[in-house]
């Protein structure tokens, strides 16, 4: 079976969060990140082809205690239930200029 994504993904454990409606912001894990998107799990289904806002605490590649928070779109490629949450497919976009070096140091 080959892949055929643009770029490889990395297994991640990345606390985030979404906007899932105006004013509800649901916690959600990121599992695994490339540069062209990631991969999320969170309580709630989220529809296709919708935007969101989102927000992931990446950690520094030199110290891992040292995180920062990068808010950005993303749109939802797909959504499956995994056990009692749901993995989504998230296109990611609008990542702000300031965070390029940081996302670029895990392959962004």
């Amino acid at each position: 079976m080959s892949d055929s994504r643009a770029s490889s993904r990395l297994p991640v454990a990345w606390r985030a969060a979404i906007q899932v409606a105006p004013g509800r912001i649901v916690p959600a894990k990121v599992i695994n990140f490339s540069a062209s998107g990631i991969q999320m799990q969170c309580a709630v289904m989220l529809r296709e082809k919708q935007a969101y806002q989102m927000m992931m605490e990446v950690p520094s590649q030199r110290d891992a205690s040292v995180r920062t928070r990068v808010v950005f779109t993303a749109t939802c490629v797909y959504t499956i239930l995994s056990g009692s949450e749901y993995r989504s497919g998230m296109k990611c976009s609008d990542y702000p200029p300031e965070h390029r070096e940081l996302l670029q140091s895990w392959g962004g």
